[in-house]
C-alpha cells in the first residue's frame, strides 16, 4: 500500500501550545531515558555481555525519536507544524519539507535526479 504525504496543521494558538507542550514532554522523556542507558552503559565493562543489549536499546529509541512527528528530521524544530513524506516514513516541518520538494523536482525536471522504471525522471523522496 502506498501512502500519501500528509501534512498536520494546527492553527489554534491554544491547541498549537498543547501540541508543542506534549512534544517537550516526550522529548525530555526519550533524552532522560537516552541517558540513563548511555550512563548504565559506560558503567558496564566492554566484556559484558550486557553492553550490547544497552547499545541496541539505545540505537532503537535514537531511531524512533528521530522518524517521530515530534521533531523535523532536517532542521530539528519541535514547535512546527509537520509533513510526513511516505517515501523515508519520517516528519519534516513544512518549510523544510517544501524546500526539499522544490529541490527534487528542480532536479527531476533537468534530468539530474535517477530514472524511475518508466524513464522518467523521479522524485521519491519529495513526491
Amino acid at each position: 500500500m502506498k501512502y500519501k504525504k500528509r501534512t498536520i496543521t494546527i492553527k489554534d494558538p491554544r491547541l498549537q501550545r498543547i501540541r508543542n507542550s506534549l512534544r517537550y514532554i516526550i522529548s525530555e522523556a526519550s533524552i532522560s531515558e537516552s541517558g540513563r542507558l548511555v550512563q548504565k552503559k559506560s558503567k558496564t565493562s566492554i566484556d559484558d555481555s550486557e553492553r550490547p543489549v544497552l547499545t541496541d536499546k539505545i540505537d532503537k529509541l535514537d531511531a524512533a525519536w528521530e522518524k517521530s512527528i515530534c521533531v523535523c528530521s532536517i532542521c530539528g524544530s519541535r514547535t512546527s507544524d509537520m509533513t510526513r513524506n511516505p517515501e523515508g516514513g519520517s516528519w519534516y516541518c513544512v518549510k523544510c519539507y517544501q524546500e526539499h520538494h522544490d529541490f527534487y523536482v528542480k532536479r527531476a525536471k533537468q534530468g539530474e535526479i535517477w530514472k524511475d522504471g518508466a524513464g522518467r525522471a523521479s522524485t521519491g523522496w519529495f513526491p
